[in-house]
């Protein structure tokens, strides 16, 4: 009956998926209050996916993989007065991760394929008068980022947040703050979280600045066995980690660009933890950075982007249970924990359209230290990723 069950709901999900999405295209072409007073949205992308050449702590090799691989999201929002507004939105991806949305259709490897599941990734009330926002439900955080190696969109937490921006000078400030269950795959939570961060940004005549400081506490429940699922020890370990920003911005041959720097540091002190634990072997592995030039633009019609990262995250400078799970293959099917790694990201993007796009992404990436005690061997792995994408 369980599994009949769990059948059904998907089915309903899936149809449900569908017919927002042939709303959000029938709404494209009507202008009404009807329609502005209710949106429906959507996306589509299908994603070309290579590894190689990646290795297992103990020296052995993982298999090469390619992989065919979806993800499908639909929403709509609707608007109740001035300042008051509801979304609710479902994704497609592993009931049990909460990092991927992306569901592997073909594996030319001849390796698993699926799970075909959806799951409501946002549902939250929100208020927005002047500079003032919050929100409460289910969303991703409020939190200015130029990279996904601190706070992560794909993940959605159950919780509350706000802002508040105003000018001050001549640029503007804005106040972030949320207060957030963490997410253990899409149906369960295990512990808390709290954010805050404070952004300054100021554009002049040819060149603008954003810095911002930030702060990301998270208190684990080791007595909850939802926690389990997560890999490197999470359900037990509290981060306090400290976020700096920079970005600097400007025009080369007629386009823009940015230069950005992220910092991290875990402010927590795992020398007590116990012997022969992940916290143990790599207390003093709490620091990390990014560093990223950005040319180009997306958005419109014949707009391109290039775009140059490289990252440094040693084991414990950040949660890996939240931020992107694209650099690397490490973990399993449902988890990956993209920390304790250095290497580069290479990026290309072209715009058919407002809604249409090819995304292209090349990662090269190795250990900086070995994951575990008795590891002989640093991991590395290669990827590269080809997708296309459509909105409504």
């Amino acid at each position: 009956m369980k599994c009949r069950l769990h059948s059904v709901y998907r089915d309903v999900v899936t149809a449900g998926i569908l017919l927002l999405l042939c709303l959000a295209g029938n709404a494209m072409g009507e202008d009404s209050d009807e329609t502005d007073r209710f949106r429906p949205y959507g996306d589509f992308r299908v994603r070309l996916e290579q590894d190689w050449d990646s290795l297992h702590g103990d020296g052995t090799k993982r298999d090469d993989r390619l992989r065919l691989r979806v993800r499908v999201r639909a929403g709509f929002e609707a608007k109740i007065d001035d300042h008051w507004s509801a979304v609710v939105a479902a994704r497609s991806g592993p009931d049990l991760s909460q990092q991927s949305p992306h569901i592997t259709i073909v594996d030319f490897e001849n390796g698993p394929t699926g799970p075909y599941e959806f799951n409501f990734d946002h549902w939250y009330l929100q208020y927005a008068k002047g500079g003032f926002e919050s929100w409460i439900g289910r969303n991703e955080m409020s939190f200015w980022h130029q990279d996904d190696l601190f706070v992560f969109d794909n993940v959605t937490y159950p919780g509350l947040g706000a802002s508040y921006r105003h000018g001050i000078g001549g640029g503007e400030l804005s106040w972030n703050l949320n207060y957030v269950a963490l997410p253990v795959g899409m149906r369960a939570s295990s512990g808390t979280g709290l954010l805050g961060q404070l952004v300054y940004e100021q554009d002049f005549d040819r060149w603008g600045v954003t810095l911002s400081g930030g702060y990301f506490g998270t208190d684990a429940d080791p007595d909850d066995p939802d926690g389990q699922t997560l890999l490197t020890e999470n359900n037990t370990r509290d981060y306090r980690v400290v976020n700096v920003m920079a970005q600097f911005r400007s025009e080369m041959f007629g386009q823009p660009y940015f230069i950005g720097l992220d910092y991290n540091r875990n402010l927590e002190d795992y020398s007590d933890s116990p012997p022969d634990s992940f916290s143990q072997f790599h207390k003093d592995d709490r620091e990390g950075y990014v560093l990223e030039f950005v040319l180009g633009e997306q958005g419109g019609s014949g707009d391109w982007l290039f775009g140059y990262y490289f990252s440094h995250l040693e084991a414990l400078a950040v949660h890996s249970s939240y931020i992107a799970d694209d650099w690397v293959r490490w973990g399993n099917a449902n988890q990956v924990r993209a920390t304790n790694l250095k290497g580069s990201e290479l990026r290309a993007i072209y715009s058919f359209s407002p809604t249409m796009n090819i995304f292209a992404r090349l990662f090269f990436v190795d250990a900086i230290d070995l994951l575990e005690a008795g590891d002989t061997t640093l991991e590395t792995g290669n990827r590269l990723r080809i997708e296309f994408n459509i909105s409504f």
